[in-house]
C-alpha cells in the first residue's frame, strides 16, 4: 500500500494523492478520522465502506465523499479486493471567491454530511471523464513541471464541480444497506444518542440482548473496529465540534462527551488528536479549515 502523508495545514500545499492502490483486507488502513477532506474513487473490486454509522457496498464506479472529522473504515473483499484512487486535501486550497451564491466547491461535502449519504455511483459515460482527471493529477504529482501544483488543483476543482452536478442530477441517491445482525444498526443509533452517558460493554450488550463476548466479537467484525476505539473516536469527533463551535468550558465538554474525569478526557483527547483540548481550540481559530 502506498503511504499517505499526514497533511500539515500550515503547509502551502496541504494535499496528498494515492493512485490506483489495491487494498486487500490485510493492507487496509485501520479505522480512522482526520481533519482533512477525502475523495475515494473505486476502479474495481468489492468491499464494504463503514462511514459515520452507515454501511455501503463498494463497487466499480462508486465515489465516496468524506468530510473532515468523519469516522470511516473500508473493508475490502477478501477474494476481490478494491482498487481505488484517493484525494486528500485541505479546503484552503479551493477557490472561494463568491461569483455564484448558489455554488461553492465545498457545497458537495456540506450536502453529503447533511443528508448522511456519502456515496455517488457514476455511470459508464461519466467514469472516463473522472479517470482522465485522476490520471492528470498522477502525472503532475509524479512528473512535476512548472505549474504542476496549479494543474493539480485545477483538476481537483473540475472533479468537485462535476461531482456537485452528478449529486444534483441523481434524483434517487444510492441507498446505504444494512450489514450484519439487526441489532448492530440499532446499537449504533443508540450510541449516537447517548454519547454523554457511560456506555460499557455490559450495558450495550444488554441493550442489544446478546452476551458481552458475542457483542464485542460481532461489533468488531461488522464495523471493522473495537467498541472502545469506536466510542472514543465518536466522542473525540463530538469534542472537537464543541471546542470549535461553542464557548463551553473544557470540563463541560468532557461531561457532554461521556467523560466523568477531566484528566481522562485530556489523556484520550491528546492520544487521538495529538494535542490538548485547549491547544486544539486555539489552533482551530488560527486555522479555520479545521472546521
Amino acid at each position: 500500500m502506498q503511504s499517505v502523508q499526514k497533511i500539515d495545514y500550515r503547509s502551502l500545499f496541504p494535499f496528498s494523492f494515492v493512485f490506483k492502490d489495491r487494498k486487500s483486507p490485510q493492507r487496509e488502513l485501520p479505522d480512522h478520522v482526520h481533519d482533512y477532506y477525502e475523495l475515494v474513487f473505486v476502479y474495481s473490486g468489492k468491499g464494504t465502506f463503514f462511514i459515520d454509522d452507515v454501511f455501503y457496498d463498494m463497487n466499480q464506479g462508486d465515489v465516496f465523499i468524506l468530510p473532515n472529522n468523519t469516522i470511516h473504515r473500508a473493508m475490502p473483499d477478501g477474494t476481490d479486493p478494491v482498487t481505488s484512487s484517493v484525494i486528500f486535501f485541505s479546503p484552503t486550497l479551493l477557490y472561494d471567491m463568491t461569483i455564484d451564491e448558489t455554488f461553492s466547491y465545498m457545497s458537495l461535502f456540506d450536502h453529503v454530511k447533511k443528508q448522511r449519504n456519502y456515496q455517488l455511483s457514476l455511470d459508464s459515460k461519466l467514469w472516463p471523464i473522472f479517470e482522465g482527471y485522476l490520471l492528470s493529477i498522477q502525472q503532475e504529482v509524479t512528473q512535476p513541471q512548472k505549474g504542476s501544483k496549479h494543474a493539480t488543483l485545477l483538476a481537483v476543482h473540475q472533479i468537485l464541480l462535476q461531482l456537485c452536478r452528478v449529486s444534483q442530477q441523481q434524483q434517487e441517491p444510492t441507498e446505504p444497506y444494512h450489514h450484519g445482525p439487526s441489532w448492530i444498526k440499532e446499537i449504533l443509533s443508540y450510541i449516537e444518542a447517548h454519547l454523554a452517558q457511560e456506555l460499557s460493554l455490559t450495558d450495550l450488550a444488554q441493550e442489544a440482548l446478546v452476551s458481552p463476548a458475542h457483542f464485542s466479537r460481532v461489533f468488531k467484525q461488522t464495523t471493522g473496529m473495537g467498541l472502545t476505539v469506536y466510542l472514543n473516536t465518536k466522542r473525540m469527533v463530538k469534542a472537537k465540534e464543541l471546542l470549535m463551535q461553542t464557548d463551553m468550558t473544557i470540563a463541560h465538554i468532557a461531561e457532554q462527551t461521556g467523560y466523568d474525569s477531566l484528566t481522562h478526557f485530556h489523556r484520550i483527547f491528546k492520544k487521538f488528536v495529538g494535542t490538548t483540548p485547549a491547544d486544539f481550540r486555539k489552533q482551530s481559530k488560527l486555522y479555520p479549515q479545521l472546521r
